[in-house]
């Protein structure tokens, strides 16, 4: 499915306002000539200072990269944050040797709330499947666990790490990028499964799948993307979690002390060992821990061929 079949649909999600003429990198051939104003994130400036002087971007989003230039006349307009921060343009589109390219004429750094969608600007090429599944997940989150999701996702110590993190060293989903495949598996039953037992709670429903989105994210500070972190034995990933998400839990705090309340409890039971853990007060906690395990045992492929297949069994093992 191609990346604009995947956005599309999903623009009457976000109801009226700007966020309809965004233009994605994708759509720039389809605007050649003409104004636009897009959310991307910064990858790279330079100062090129050839015979004309001027400040060269490179501007990326879930679509692809494409170069912009700030001429002189429009330096005072461009206000550049740090590189890897999302930003707001507004330029002309031209094409060059077959690619467009940008004619910016203003830029501004984000903040969370400003940005439409933050998958939209936090993915990048090759992340096709993860990057529909995170978008729909978002989109359809409720305020303010939708604000939660996009601060998280938008945060440089988390969403980056997050994409590229692996979900186990040798397990399951252990390459590159496994990690948010993993934390994605699975969202539609956990709502379905959510919702058929707590049929009149749909907050549940969205912080069981949120909860389940944000279950190992800890694992980027103690499994990373293909070495191990420093000091990786210390601390275990459900406790990294909790710290990880601290303050942006203390921002849905501020909003909304129940959601909260509701998701703070997942992460928790998640942090508490299992052979200490109670039965859970909140049915969600339950439903994350379980999907989690299923997740991770569907790696071993134990179906009836496996079963039925030669070699040594648990009951010849203890016979």
């Amino acid at each position: 499915m191609s990346y604009l079949r995947m956005v599309q649909p999903n623009r009457a999600a976000q109801g009226a306002g700007s966020a309809s003429a965004h233009c994605l990198i994708a759509q720039l051939p389809d605007h050649r000539g003409a104004s636009i104003t897009g959310q991307y994130r910064l990858t790279g400036a330079t100062d090129v200072s050839a015979a004309t002087p001027r400040l060269q971007l490179t501007l990326a989003d879930a679509t692809g990269t494409v170069l912009g230039f700030v001429w002189p006349e429009h330096r005072e307009h461009v206000q550049l944050p740090p590189v890897g921060r999302p930003v707001e343009v507004e330029a002309s589109v031209r094409r060059h040797e077959g690619r467009p390219q940008l004619c910016i004429t203003r830029l501004d750094g984000l903040g969370p709330d400003q940005v439409d969608v933050a998958a939209d600007v936090i993915c990048g090429a090759g992340q096709e499947r993860n990057y529909g599944l995170l978008r729909a997940l978002e989109v359809s989150l409720p305020q303010p666990l939708r604000g939660f999701l996009a601060r998280v996702l938008l945060d440089p110590g988390i969403g980056p790490p997050f994409l590229a993190c692996r979900a186990s060293c040798r397990h399951h989903h252990a390459k590159h990028g496994g990690l948010v495949a993993h934390s994605l598996e699975n969202l539609d039953l956990i709502g379905s499964t959510v919702r058929r037992t707590l049929p009149d709670d749909p907050v549940s429903v969205a912080i069981a799948q949120a909860g389940y989105l944000l279950h190992d994210i800890g694992k980027i500070r103690t499994v990373g993307a293909s070495d191990r972190p420093v000091l990786h034995h210390v601390v275990r990933h459900e406790t990294h979690n909790l710290l990880l998400l601290a303050p942006h839990l203390e921002w849905l705090r501020s909003q909304a002390a129940e959601v909260h309340a509701g998701l703070s409890y997942v992460l928790e039971y998640l942090a508490t060992p299992a052979a200490s853990r109670a039965r859970a007060r909140y049915f969600p906690a339950e439903v994350v821990v379980q999907f989690d395990q299923w997740s991770a045992a569907a790696h071993a492929r134990r179906d009836i061929k496996a079963l039925c297949r030669p070699g040594r069994s648990r009951h010849a093992e203890v016979g």
